[in-house]
């Protein structure tokens, strides 16, 4: 076996102090960014480590450690190689890899590696084969290569990926190599591609097709048919995966242990039978004369895999319940109450907190609901996005359209009331619990349909909302901006939210994963169905940094579409790893941040008006410390100026019996309108941007864990501590101490934020301006 010895990932990092850029360096990858924070301007170049200059290398941090992984090319290597981004392929990896196990048990000759597509250098391992001679290759079990590769948006190749990939591209275009290099070494190759019809069923499993057919063009032999897995039909990627794993693994070991899987008891040097030798030698490579007749490599027939009820599944007029048993079993398993066949609630963790006076929400803060009275529902677990954020961890069904039996809608808004009020009633038992509270929680009194999926997607949405505004119940309905007909034609609620979460189609793709190939034009279009809606509207912008935190001029566009009522800046919520998300703790931004953002973006808004009037002017109008959350309203709807000082009075809380009274003559008569104006409150001032109270209501008692207090309560505006957690103000001399440390991290990482791509697409974050905000005393 042969040992290498790897690199691995090193951020060497260096600053430049002219014009305020940043250098950041993937060794791993050969890419530097230089980023010029006033710009916002990025420029990758690939570069190899003699292009760095000496005086800007500040640190490396690199970890030389002996690769057990053999040479691609090597014989009697099997190596099962997954660019997994969910987890699920990387499962079936090692499934397959469990089921070959019991091949080379006894076998001291035959191994086999489970890695990562982007732990190699395909060029190298492909090209270079010097560790065996002909001789003993041609006596010797070929080098088997098997790649499980997930479909990303519209048939493209996941990140991980994307070496093999450019390698492959490479290797077909470049002149210099000899035709079919890949046939000398004898390679077997096998390809299973997971993927979701929900996307479009013509690039489901596009990946695992392309890298089939270049690899045999290359001159590689196949094992089988190319596997498809669809991951939007229960559990049949399940069963596809495992009946293309037995025919795989029953291939395999005829090549593996030819003499005992050969009906005639010779052992050809290949692999398989010997009396079909002759044949496979003739006919199994893959001919460039061929390659025009060659299209699409062949897929695995769901009707071969003795499953022939799938198709007839997909195929039938039977409308069938939205959640598979397994997806119930998880959903479950994460705290959802199901209701029906495509309902949900679940209990808020604001709404426990507020029961024991440990503080509200931020809609408690921005609009004055109760939050333990507020109830989180759903009359849809489906969506049509799988964004990166999504604390539900996409365990939920997806799809485009409604496909599934609908429930009535008065059912579902009778057990969802029963079973929040049973939920409340399990709550009494949680210590310091407010009885006064408890007690008034047993009357919802609002309605978040926010808790999982798209709402609007449900077919009957309007007489749900009907149902819950005849209890006196509001609602505040979030939509993924992908269904712009069915906010056109919704009825008046108490606020309609769209989210925002990218300023450019291209982050979009990436932050949301949308299943629509025109899911930008899309958002556009619900953003501009806004301004016709007379009620209370929201954009609401999830931040993440790294992802979408950039270009917010493109994020000032989309509202001015909507002309929105009201814009919410929320910070991400990291909800720990999961195979789900790539996202990490760094990527969660401070407070500080958000508000910097929202400033910006307001500035942004401004600078818009300039060139239309049309376009709203916003203000600054609510914070919310607790949940990192900044609201941007609309000075000419929200605000009034008081006659005796002057100043700014907003009115963003909301006066819901007054809403009840305007949506019970709306249902009288559905040609009656009402404004944003009709139903607005004035806004306490501890919830005002900038009160000391950040937002958290004072009648409420702060709770930390563990009596765990913010070493630093205030900074200046390089991040220095200035005040500690008593709220005393430091000494200069403590202050500079602080700052040397401060100058020393950026000596280590740079200055500004330093952005490093990680494997599997994930992005962490570092700025030496945040050092001091996390940490933490005990008292």
């Amino acid at each position: 076996m042969m040992s290498r010895s790897s690199t691995a990932t090193a951020l060497l990092v260096g600053s430049v102090a002219v014009g305020g850029l940043i250098l950041f360096y993937n060794r791993r990858k050969g890419e530097k960014t230089i980023k010029n924070e006033e710009d916002e301007i990025e420029i990758h170049t690939v570069i190899s480590d003699e292009n760095i200059p000496r005086d800007l290398l500040l640190s490396v941090v690199e970890e030389e450690e002996e690769d057990s992984k053999q040479r691609i090319l090597s014989p009697g290597t099997i190596t099962i190689a997954h660019a997994s981004v969910t987890g699920t392929c990387k499962a079936l990896a090692e499934q397959l890899q469990n089921a070959l196990a019991p091949l080379v048990a006894n076998d001291g000759t035959t191994t086999i590696q489970l890695c990562s597509t982007d732990d190699f250098d395909w060029w190298d391992e492909l090209l270079n084969n010097e560790e065996t001679g002909s001789s003993e290759r041609e006596n010797s079990v070929p080098p088997i290569v098997i790649l499980i590769l997930p479909t990303h948006s519209n048939g493209t190749w996941p990140t991980s990926a994307l070496s093999l990939y450019s390698a492959l591209q490479d290797l077909k275009h470049d002149w210099r190599i000899e035709k079919q290099p890949l046939q000398s070494s004898r390679l077997r190759i096998a390809c299973f591609g997971m993927g979701s019809s929900a996307y479009d069923e013509a690039t489901m499993g596009k990946p695992a097709k392309e890298a089939y057919r270049e690899l045999r063009s290359l001159g590689a032999r196949n094992i089988g048919i190319v596997g498809v897995g669809d991951d939007a039909v229960g559990t049949k990627a399940q069963e596809s995966f495992e009946f293309w794993m037995k025919d795989t693994v029953t291939t395999i070991q005829t090549i593996v242990a030819p003499s005992s899987s050969c009906g005639c008891g010779n052992a050809p040097s290949d692999g398989g039978c010997c009396q079909t030798e002759e044949k496979q030698q003739e006919g199994e490579y893959y001919s460039d004369e061929d390659e025009e007749d060659q299209g699409e490599p062949e897929v695995m027939d769901l009707e071969d895999m003795g499953d022939s009820m799938l198709a007839e599944e997909k195929k039938s007029d039977e409308v069938k319940e939205m959640v598979s048993p397994s997806q119930a079993a998880a959903l479950k398993k994460e705290g959802y109450k199901l209701i029906g066949t495509h309902s949900a609630v679940k209990l808020c963790r604001w709404t426990k907190h507020q029961l024991r006076g440990r503080g509200g929400c931020y809609k408690h803060t921005f609009y004055g609901i109760t939050s333990y009275q507020c109830m989180e529902a759903t009359p849809s677990l489906a969506c049509a996005n799988k964004c990166v954020f999504c604390w539900r961890h996409h365990k939920n069904p997806v799809g485009k359209e409604w496909k599934w039996k609908t429930d009535d809608p008065h059912f579902i808004v009778d057990q969802a009331v029963k079973t929040h009020v049973s939920m409340i009633k399990e709550a009494k038992g949680i210590p310091g619990v407010r009885m006064d509270r408890w007690q008034e929680a047993h009357t919802v009194r609002h309605c978040a349909l926010s808790l999982v999926g798209e709402p609007i997607m449900y077919p009957r949405i309007d007489e749900l909302l009907s149902d819950l505004h005849n209890r006196k119940i509001s609602t505040f309905l979030v939509t993924n901006g992908q269904h712009p007909q069915a906010i056109e034609s919704l009825r008046p609620i108490t606020q309609l939210y769209v989210s925002v979460d990218a300023p450019t189609p291209e982050s979009l793709i990436a932050i949301d994963r949308p299943l629509f190939s025109d899911a930008w034009d899309r958002l556009k279009q619900s953003l501009s169905s806004l301004k016709a809606k007379g009620q209370r509207t929201v954009a609401r912008l999830t931040v993440v940094k790294g992802w979408n935190s950039d270009e917010v001029e493109g994020y000032a566009k989309l509202i001015a579409l909507g002309h929105t009522s009201l814009v919410e800046v929320k910070g991400v919520t990291f909800c720990g790893k999961s195979d789900a998300s790539n996202l990490n703790m760094s990527n969660t931004p401070w407070h500080h941040e958000v508000v910097t953002l929202t400033v910006n973006l307001r500035d942004e808004l401004a600078k818009l008006r300039e060139q239309d009037d049309q376009i709203p002017e916003y203000g600054l109008a609510c914070e919310h410390k607790h949940s990192c959350s900044v609201l941007l309203a609309r000075v000419d709807q929200f605000s009034e100026t008081n006659p005796a000082t002057g100043e700014r009075v907003w009115k963003t809380w909301i006066d819901y019996d007054k809403f009840h009274e305007l949506a019970m003559q709306y249902a009288q008569d559905p040609s009656f309108t009402f404004a944003v104006e009709d139903y607005t409150a004035e806004t306490p001032a501890w919830a005002l941007f900038g009160a000391t109270e950040e937002g958290f209501d004072p009648t409420d008692t702060r709770h930390r864990k563990k009596k765990k207090h913010p070493k630093y309560t205030k900074f200046d505006e390089n991040g220095i501590p200035t005040h500690d957690h008593n709220d005393k103000e430091l000494s200069v001399e403590e202050r500079g101490k602080l700052s040397e440390l401060m100058e020393q991290r950026k000596r280590e990482i740079g200055s500004g934020t330093v952005v490093t791509e990680l494997k599997g697409g994930e992005k962490e974050i570092q700025d030496a301006s945040l050092m001091f905000r996390g940490l933490v005393v005990v008292k």
